[in-house]
């Protein structure tokens, strides 16, 4: 069911977070074979407890391999874990006053979803308006993953406001959700038993968040290299501001490389034989925010070139307020030269 942070009893803000986490955990009971699956409790609880952590000593936290999340085909653990927990582990170490506003943070080995993730906080600097942290995620005493997050004080800006208004897109009712798309590609007839049984066990392996991917209009340009998708997590998250923080950062690894696609007919059609995230960078312009409703996403690709794709991401609430922006760079390795799509024939007069 949903969690009430209201209702808890005061405590020190690392563990109240952890706390939300585990009570999410006891909510949730396994299906028991061939019954309906409660499709948005259980969902739930998935995303609750990808970002549960554990304090195992002084600014050191534990992720459990039984959390961890290691997509079908992917060479380790999602990406957008591993960020998360990093920024959780820097949220549990200071002070409440302060709130993320940028995080910058590079992939360097894969994770290995059968081995837990050690992440160690060490504490830059705290200062009256700003406070930085440096987290390591390790397994096997290395590296995999490393970031610098920093943290603000709110003050007032005194009138200088700025911010890109939110695109004139469909909203998300109606559109089709990604599952929706994985379905007509597993009873694709023309797609190889192979790929037909990869989608169905991706469709078997309950999701946290669900994507619509907005279609191009009319007016819109089939070869530009951007991509709109309405997003959120499955099922309802408690009303503590860090989740909903926490869960974004999870959200903005999704599908961030594949626009760089679309001049070659999508990323289906002529895939990599290899990608892997390098970098990503994420700016949190507020917390006024639900990553539990639908929050759009802009993802432009503005360059690939030397076998690296760089892409960019805006995020806007359905009132139209840009809450988040991030961006990525990503390797791809191809085995073939790609084929672009022709532009289309300009209309005779």
């Amino acid at each position: 069911g949903r969690l009430d942070s209201a209702a808890m009893p005061e405590q020190p803000k690392k563990q109240r977070s952890i706390i939300l986490a585990r009570n999410a955990e006891r909510s949730v009971r396994l299906p028991i074979a061939g019954e309906p699956l409660p499709r948005m409790e259980w969902e739930e609880a998935i995303l609750q407890k990808s970002i549960q952590l554990e304090e195992i000593d002084s600014d050191v936290y534990l992720a459990s391999k039984d959390d961890l999340w290691k997509p079908l085909g992917a060479r380790g653990v999602f990406g957008g874990q591993t960020i998360c927990q990093c920024l959780h582990a820097a949220i549990l170490t200071v002070p409440e006053s302060h709130a993320v506003h940028s995080f910058h943070g590079y992939f360097l080995l894969a994770g290995d979803s059968e081995r837990n993730i050690i992440f160690h906080v060490r504490r830059v600097r705290d200062g009256g308006s700003f406070a930085t942290r440096a987290v390591d995620a390790k397994q096997r005493g290395r590296i995999i993953f490393t970031s610098m997050i920093q943290f603000h004080k709110p003050e007032p800006s005194m009138g200088l406001e700025v911010a890109i208004p939110m695109p004139k897109v469909p909203g998300p009712d109606g559109l089709k959700s990604d599952r929706e798309y994985l379905e007509e590609l597993a009873r694709d007839e023309r797609l190889s038993a192979r790929m037909r049984e990869f989608y169905w066990q991706s469709l078997a392996r309950p999701s946290r968040a669900e994507r619509r991917v907005v279609p191009p209009q009319a007016t819109d340009d089939p070869l530009d290299t951007i991509e709109h998708v309405w997003t959120r997590v499955n099922g309802r998250l408690g009303d503590t501001t860090e989740i909903h923080l926490i869960c974004l950062a999870y959200m903005s690894d999704f599908g961030m490389l594949q626009c760089a696609y679309k001049p070659f007919g999508g990323f289906r059609d002529q895939p990599p034989a290899m990608m892997v995230s390098l970098d990503h960078s994420m700016w949190f312009h507020s917390q006024s925010f639900r990553a539990d409703d639908w929050l759009l996403f802009e993802i432009r690709c503005t360059k690939a070139t030397g076998a690296r794709i760089l892409s960019f991401c805006k995020v806007w609430t359905q009132a139209g307020e840009l809450v988040f922006s991030c961006a990525q760079e990503g390797l791809a390795r191809h085995n073939e030269t790609l084929r672009p799509l022709e532009p289309a024939a300009e209309p005779k007069m």
